[in-house]
Protein backbone atom coordinates (compact mmCIF):
# COMPACT_ATOMS: atom_id res chain seq x y z
CA UNK A 1 0.00 0.00 0.00
CA UNK A 2 1.44 3.41 -0.98
CA UNK A 3 -0.69 6.68 -0.24
CA UNK A 4 0.43 10.00 -1.71
CA UNK A 5 -0.56 13.22 -0.46
CA UNK A 6 -0.40 16.29 -3.15
CA UNK A 7 0.22 19.12 -0.67
CA UNK A 8 1.37 22.57 0.49
CA UNK A 9 2.33 22.79 4.39
CA UNK A 10 0.77 26.27 4.16
CA UNK A 11 -2.57 25.50 3.05
CA UNK A 12 -5.00 24.51 6.18
CA UNK A 13 -7.12 22.03 3.83
CA UNK A 14 -3.84 20.04 2.82
CA UNK A 15 -3.37 20.23 6.66
CA UNK A 16 -6.54 18.66 7.32
CA UNK A 17 -5.79 15.50 5.56
CA UNK A 18 -1.83 15.55 6.80
CA UNK A 19 -3.26 15.66 10.35
CA UNK A 20 -5.17 12.32 10.11
CA UNK A 21 -2.25 10.73 7.93
CA UNK A 22 0.36 11.44 10.44
CA UNK A 23 -2.33 9.82 13.03
CA UNK A 24 -3.23 6.82 10.98
CA UNK A 25 -0.49 6.08 8.38
CA UNK A 26 2.51 8.24 9.43
CA UNK A 27 4.73 6.36 6.58
CA UNK A 28 2.85 8.16 3.76
CA UNK A 29 4.72 10.03 0.92
CA UNK A 30 4.29 14.00 0.94
CA UNK A 31 4.26 15.90 -2.19
CA UNK A 32 4.91 19.40 -1.89
CA UNK A 33 2.87 21.33 -5.07
CA UNK A 34 4.69 24.14 -6.38
CA UNK A 35 1.31 26.45 -6.60
CA UNK A 36 3.20 29.71 -7.62
CA UNK A 37 5.25 29.06 -10.25
CA UNK A 38 5.16 26.23 -13.65
CA UNK A 39 9.03 25.67 -13.06
CA UNK A 40 10.24 23.66 -9.73
CA UNK A 41 10.41 20.29 -8.44
CA UNK A 42 6.67 19.40 -8.89
CA UNK A 43 4.80 22.55 -10.53
CA UNK A 44 0.59 22.69 -10.75
CA UNK A 45 0.82 21.44 -14.10
CA UNK A 46 2.43 17.56 -12.85
CA UNK A 47 -0.67 17.74 -10.59
CA UNK A 48 -2.81 18.38 -13.33
CA UNK A 49 -0.95 15.45 -14.92
CA UNK A 50 -1.94 13.03 -11.74
CA UNK A 51 -5.28 14.19 -11.96
CA UNK A 52 -5.99 13.43 -15.28
CA UNK A 53 -4.47 9.93 -15.20
CA UNK A 54 -6.61 8.56 -12.27
CA UNK A 55 -9.66 9.98 -14.50
CA UNK A 56 -10.14 12.99 -12.01
CA UNK A 57 -11.04 16.74 -14.03
CA UNK A 58 -7.61 18.05 -13.50
CA UNK A 59 -8.01 21.56 -11.49
CA UNK A 60 -4.22 21.56 -9.89
CA UNK A 61 -5.70 22.39 -6.45
CA UNK A 62 -4.31 20.61 -3.25
CA UNK A 63 -4.54 18.53 -1.27
CA UNK A 64 -4.77 15.68 -3.84
CA UNK A 65 -4.59 11.53 -2.40
CA UNK A 66 -3.65 8.97 -4.25
CA UNK A 67 -3.72 5.48 -3.20
CA UNK A 68 -2.38 2.77 -4.71
CA UNK A 69 -2.52 -1.07 -3.54
CA UNK A 70 -0.98 -4.06 -5.35
CA UNK A 71 -3.69 -5.90 -7.07
CA UNK A 72 -6.74 -3.41 -6.83
CA UNK A 73 -7.77 0.14 -8.82
CA UNK A 74 -5.55 2.99 -7.31
CA UNK A 75 -7.76 5.62 -5.81
CA UNK A 76 -7.46 9.46 -6.11
CA UNK A 77 -9.40 12.42 -4.54
CA UNK A 78 -9.78 15.61 -4.54
CA UNK A 79 -11.04 17.85 -1.63
CA UNK A 80 -10.02 17.60 2.08
CA UNK A 81 -13.33 16.52 3.22
CA UNK A 82 -13.38 13.59 1.14
CA UNK A 83 -10.03 12.48 2.03
CA UNK A 84 -10.67 12.56 5.22
CA UNK A 85 -14.10 10.39 4.78
CA UNK A 86 -11.64 7.93 2.74
CA UNK A 87 -9.01 8.34 5.22
CA UNK A 88 -11.99 7.15 7.78
CA UNK A 89 -13.04 4.22 5.43
CA UNK A 90 -9.05 2.82 5.80
CA UNK A 91 -8.57 3.63 9.63
CA UNK A 92 -11.88 3.57 11.18
CA UNK A 93 -10.17 4.68 14.49
CA UNK A 94 -10.47 8.38 13.18
CA UNK A 95 -14.23 7.98 12.85
CA UNK A 96 -16.13 10.80 15.34
CA UNK A 97 -17.82 8.78 17.94
CA UNK A 98 -20.42 12.12 18.08
CA UNK A 99 -21.84 12.70 15.15
CA UNK A 100 -23.73 16.11 16.31
CA UNK A 101 -20.08 17.44 17.31
CA UNK A 102 -18.40 16.86 14.11
CA UNK A 103 -21.57 18.30 12.19
CA UNK A 104 -21.36 20.88 14.64
CA UNK A 105 -17.46 21.69 14.13
CA UNK A 106 -17.61 21.23 10.76
CA UNK A 107 -20.47 24.09 9.40
CA UNK A 108 -18.28 26.62 12.26
CA UNK A 109 -15.74 26.12 10.32
CA UNK A 110 -16.67 26.44 7.30
CA UNK A 111 -18.53 29.75 8.69
CA UNK A 112 -15.34 30.85 9.54
CA UNK A 113 -14.51 31.36 5.57
CA UNK A 114 -16.82 34.31 5.25
CA UNK A 115 -14.70 36.19 8.56
CA UNK A 116 -11.49 35.20 9.62
CA UNK A 117 -11.16 38.73 11.83
CA UNK A 118 -13.71 37.71 13.92
CA UNK A 119 -13.41 34.04 14.78
CA UNK A 120 -15.47 34.32 18.04
CA UNK A 121 -18.38 32.58 16.55
CA UNK A 122 -16.23 29.82 15.70
CA UNK A 123 -14.33 29.51 19.47
CA UNK A 124 -17.45 29.83 21.19
CA UNK A 125 -18.67 27.00 19.43
CA UNK A 126 -15.82 25.06 19.73
CA UNK A 127 -15.01 25.87 23.71
CA UNK A 128 -18.90 24.48 24.06
CA UNK A 129 -18.02 21.09 22.17
CA UNK A 130 -15.04 20.74 24.66
CA UNK A 131 -17.30 20.93 27.72
CA UNK A 132 -19.04 18.11 26.44
CA UNK A 133 -16.14 15.53 25.17
CA UNK A 134 -11.95 14.96 25.31
CA UNK A 135 -11.64 16.06 21.62
CA UNK A 136 -14.10 17.50 19.30
CA UNK A 137 -15.54 14.74 17.53
CA UNK A 138 -16.11 12.47 20.96
CA UNK A 139 -13.37 10.65 23.51
CA UNK A 140 -10.96 9.88 20.71
CA UNK A 141 -9.01 11.71 18.33
CA UNK A 142 -11.09 11.74 15.01
CA UNK A 143 -11.50 13.51 11.64
CA UNK A 144 -13.22 15.76 13.44
CA UNK A 145 -9.68 17.33 15.03
CA UNK A 146 -8.32 17.09 11.57
CA UNK A 147 -11.01 19.75 10.24
CA UNK A 148 -10.81 22.36 13.21
CA UNK A 149 -6.99 21.99 14.31
CA UNK A 150 -5.01 23.81 10.95
CA UNK A 151 -7.80 26.73 11.58
CA UNK A 152 -7.26 26.93 15.45
CA UNK A 153 -3.68 27.14 14.85
CA UNK A 154 -4.06 30.38 12.73
CA UNK A 155 -6.52 31.55 15.43
CA UNK A 156 -4.21 31.11 18.24
CA UNK A 157 -1.31 33.38 16.48
CA UNK A 158 -3.73 35.90 14.93
CA UNK A 159 -5.98 36.36 17.69
CA UNK A 160 -6.25 34.28 20.79
CA UNK A 161 -8.22 31.82 22.66
CA UNK A 162 -8.14 33.68 25.71
CA UNK A 163 -11.25 33.26 27.58
CA UNK A 164 -12.01 30.24 25.85
CA UNK A 165 -10.74 27.88 28.25
CA UNK A 166 -11.87 24.72 27.35
CA UNK A 167 -10.77 24.95 24.33
CA UNK A 168 -7.13 26.50 24.98
CA UNK A 169 -6.88 23.61 27.24
CA UNK A 170 -7.76 20.95 24.43
CA UNK A 171 -5.39 22.85 21.74
CA UNK A 172 -2.72 22.82 24.21
CA UNK A 173 -3.08 18.97 24.31
CA UNK A 174 -3.24 18.31 20.87
CA UNK A 175 -0.25 20.26 19.96
CA UNK A 176 2.15 18.49 21.93
CA UNK A 177 1.38 15.24 19.61
CA UNK A 178 3.72 14.29 17.05
CA UNK A 179 0.63 14.11 13.99
CA UNK A 180 -0.12 17.78 14.52
CA UNK A 181 3.72 19.00 15.03
CA UNK A 182 4.31 16.81 11.57
CA UNK A 183 1.57 18.55 10.06
CA UNK A 184 0.76 22.55 10.75
CA UNK A 185 3.72 24.44 9.57
CA UNK A 186 5.08 27.54 11.49
CA UNK A 187 4.25 29.73 8.61
CA UNK A 188 1.09 29.75 7.04
CA UNK A 189 -1.93 31.24 5.08
CA UNK A 190 -5.67 31.48 5.18
CA UNK A 191 -6.61 30.50 1.86
CA UNK A 192 -10.19 30.29 0.89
Amino acid sequence: MRITLYTHPMCPFAQKAAIALNYAFPDYTSQTVNLYSSSGPFPKSKLREVESNYGLTPKGYIPVLLHEVEGSDPVCLQESDDILDYIVSLDESLKPSNLANHNTVRRAVKALSTNTNKPDSLLTTLDGVCSTSAFLGGDSFSTTDCIALPFLQRIKETHSLEGFDRLNEYYSKVEGEEYYKKSCSSEWWWWW
